[in-house]
């Protein structure tokens, strides 16, 4: 006899299974089409490299890559509920065929191996979604805020499988299988079924009565996804099949010149694009980003996480009404540092400053509203050109012993230094400017400077949502630069050097743009810098945000410290490179006074380099400096901070 076993064995409501099926296919359908409604109600998007997203798509998905997947608990207990599940779809899917047009399948070899393939996977998820139960509700290592509907699913699934198995038992012990060995974990419960002594006819009962009710509960499963947070087995794989491949922090086009009568930004939802919908869907709620954000972690009123739920129960009750204050509240906008930190931790590629900046954005047109400290920044900017409305006094501000040269005297240079706000007007990064004068002295560099010409990159002014004022700006300041000739434009300053970089092409300034971390670098490489030995110090590096994440600039600052004899850089642990702490500072930050925080996020930054026990804290970024200078200052932590150019002048 060949080995197989009877379909649909002792029971004969074939014909309502499939109306049950029917019904939950049709539900499932119509959530799904819903979905997409809303996803289409925002602006169209654009997507390239098919071949490389399908790669990564089936990488990510199918081997569970760690980026998505953090953690090995976490990683194998996805994999348990994810493989387990596609076995068993595969396993009915067989049985399905085989019924319906008659092909034998389910029989000899191929049936034994299927039935041991069903039962060990079955298991492996079984386990899978014990071991999420344990992880929700017994570890809690994330949040406690968990939903009724994820301990729903969690219950529903395990229910559906621990019946499963239930039911295989019955059949086994009933039947008396002789390819039961096969199905070990059926058998398993086969054998509690003897001894609990169960009769025959009580077992034949109690199978009939489990088959309709795992039959209901998984049918009720396939119609619940569409409405539940199981949705994100469709929805998040799609997110990272769409997921942006321009760098983290880049901004939503806009078009440019800008129209005065032309919205900017997002007031309602159907102002997204449709992915930035499509991640409402997406975000799992994992917790991820909130863990790490400076914000957050300060007090302030900003969850990343919150912001996308918040937006998810808006686009389901009432997504026709604005989104800010009914979903989002100008508190949460105004709070985010635009650091980037949130899209390195989310697994499944969700754009936060995106979203963010967009909103600020739409503030412009609305209703103007910016916080006072923020539009006396703007209103400076339009009458002087820097956020402090002050004078340049090129002398005294910067090289009191020497004849710094200007772009408009010489017409062309091989480099042009770009000083920024900051290294122009502030006090403390003047100093920064006037290392790096005399380090391009030293070298024999030929340079020139804008002074007066330059105006302000307008980095803090685009990323709090004034795009009208930025586009001026960077107009300005790419006619002021095509006038002349130079080969690479070096600035100190990671926002300047992002903003010249990435974002002036638009406006036609198409410059080799190159941060002086890297400059300096080259610079000794080619020995025309020579470094004395320092005195025995250890120094920590801050990487900062729009350097690292945003430029993926990590080892170039280090180099340089380390090229220097005598220091000892010290990396802060779990602080650095793609998760380095934000200062602070960013998204226009620096602008704003802290009176949402409970604490500041420089002081928090700092405390975390303390435990390196440094005698020094480099950064290379002008806003860190001014932060953590501040934050050094206002503290008994006994150490200098200094930016990377001052560190490398004293050993010159």
């Amino acid at each position: 006899m060949e080995a197989t076993r009877q379909l649909y064995w002792n029971i004969d409501g074939k014909s309502l299974m499939y109306s049950f099926a029917l019904l939950a296919f049709v539900i499932f359908i119509i959530g799904v089409t819903k979905k997409v409604r809303r996803w289409k109600q925002g602006r169209p998007i654009k997507y390239d490299h098919l071949g490389i997203r399908f790669r990564m798509f089936f990488s990510m998905i199918f081997r569970h890559d760690k980026g998505v997947f953090r953690g090995t608990f976490r990683r194998f207990m996805h994999l348990g509920v994810f493989y387990g599940f596609i076995v068993l779809t595969f396993g009915t899917l067989v049985i399905a065929i085989q019924d319906h047009f008659g092909i034998p399948l389910y029989y000899g070899m191929k049936y034994l191996v299927l039935s041991l393939l069903l039962d060990l996977f079955g298991l492996i998820a079984l386990i899978g979604i014990a071991m999420a139960a344990y992880k929700r509700y017994i570890d809690k290592p994330d949040h406690e805020d968990y939903t009724l509907d994820d301990a729903l699913l969690l219950i529903l699934v395990f229910t559906i499988l621990f019946t499963g198995f239930i039911l295989e038992g019955l059949r086994i012990y009933s039947t008396s299988d002789p390819w039961a060995w096969w199905s070990p974990v059926g058998l398993l419960f086969s054998v509690v079924t003897q001894i609990a002594g169960l009769s025959v006819s009580s077992a034949l009962v109690l199978h009939a009565f489990l088959w309709y009710f795992h039959m209901f509960l998984t049918f009720g499963l396939i119609a619940y996804i569409p409405f539940s947070k199981l949705f994100h087995m469709v929805s998040s794989p799609l997110n990272i099949f769409l997921k942006s491949y321009s760098p983290i922090g880049t901004l939503t086009p806009v078009d440019f010149p800008l129209e005065e009568s032309k919205n900017v930004g997002v007031a309602h939802l159907k102002d997204f694009n449709r992915k930035q919908l499509l991640e409402l869907d997406a975000c799992i709620s994992c917790g991820r980003c909130q863990k790490g954000c400076p914000a957050n972690l300060s007090g302030a009123p900003l969850s990343p996480r919150s912001v996308v739920q918040s937006l998810k129960r808006h686009s389901i009750k009432d997504n026709s009404h604005p989104i800010i204050d009914k979903a989002v509240s100008r508190e949460t906008l105004w709070s985010c540092t635009t650091c980037g930190l949130c899209e390195v931790k989310c697994p499944i590629y969700i754009e936060h400053v995106k979203r963010i900046v967009d909103m600020r954005r739409s503030l412009v047109i609305s209703d103007a509203g910016f916080p006072p400290e923020v539009q006396k920044v703007f209103n400076n900017i339009k009458e002087s050109g820097n956020p402090w409305a002050k004078q340049l006094d090129f002398q005294i501000c910067h090289m009191e012993t020497s004849q710094v040269p200007l772009l408009s005297e010489k017409k062309q240079t091989d480099i042009l230094y770009w000083l920024g706000c900051f290294g122009t007007y502030n006090s403390r990064n003047q100093k920064v400017s006037e290392a790096m004068i005399r380090i391009l002295d030293r070298a024999g560099v030929t340079y020139a400077l804008l002074g007066a010409e330059e105006q302000c990159c307008g980095d803090s002014v685009r990323r709090l949502g004034n795009e009208k004022l930025y586009q001026e700006l960077a107009q300005k300041n790419v006619d002021t630069l095509n006038r002349y000739e130079f080969k690479t434009i070096l600035t100190h300053c990671p926002h300047c050097y992002n903003s010249l970089k990435n974002d002036y092409p638009q406006f036609g300034g198409h410059y080799q743009v190159v941060h002086h971390s890297e400059f300096i670098l080259e610079l000794i490489k080619s020995e025309k810098l020579k470094l004395k030995e320092s005195d025995k110090r250890k120094v920590t590096f801050h990487d900062p945000c729009y350097l690292g994440r945003y430029n993926s600039i990590y080892n170039a600052p280090r180099e340089v410290l380390t090229s220097i004899p005598g220091l000892e850089v010290i990396d802060m642990k779990k602080n650095n490179r793609s998760m380095g702490f934000c200062c602070g500072a960013g998204g226009g930050r620096i602008w704003m006074g802290n009176n949402n925080q409970e604490k500041k996020i420089n002081s928090l930054l700092l405390k975390k380099a303390m435990r390196t026990e440094p005698d020094i804290l480099a950064s290379a970024c002008s806003l860190c400096l001014s932060t953590l200078t501040e934050a050094v200052s206002q503290s008994d932590a006994g150490i200098e901070c200094k930016d990377i150019a001052e560190i490398v002048q004293d050993a010159l």
